[in-house]
């Protein structure tokens, strides 16, 4: 990366959300203690890319609207915590192999209007780090 665009002023260096930002959120009944947001956004501060994950204190009876929504928002994407995985899928437009095989999705990504879901945690080895590494690899890098 140029020494130029080091120094441009971007949401990873003030914490501050532009339009251009790539955001996503953390649905959890309980998000803010869940630290995936914490470990992702280390990983999006360190090479400098422009997203930011925002935890998403979601009630269960706000979860289908919320989720639904979400075709029509700035979000861009969205990891599911477990209590909502197999709800997720009835609202996704599109779903790979593993949300069929599995029935959970736990990672959504909008594409226009459409909801378009995966389910990252199939091998039950992602956890804190590992999880954090996925998502930004497959979908903010």
């Amino acid at each position: 990366m140029s020494e130029n665009m080091q120094n441009i002023d971007t949401m990873n260096l003030n914490d501050e959300i532009k339009i251009e930002t790539k955001l996503y959120g953390l649905i959890a009944e309980h998000a803010s203690p869940n630290r995936l947001f914490v470990l992702l956004n280390k990983l999006v501060k360190a090479d400098n890319a422009d997203a930011m994950m925002i935890p998403m204190n979601i009630r269960e009876d706000d979860f289908y609207f919320t989720l639904s929504n979400m075709k029509k928002s700035h979000v861009n994407g969205a990891y599911i915590a477990a209590e909502y995985q197999e709800k997720a899928v009835e609202l996704l437009d599109e779903a790979d192999e593993f949300v069929q095989v599995y029935n959970k999705c736990d990672f959504v990504l909008r594409d226009g209007e459409k909801l378009i879901g995966t389910y990252l945690e199939k091998n039950g080895a992602l956890n804190g780090d590992a999880l954090a590494k996925e998502i930004y690899e497959q979908f903010i890098k």
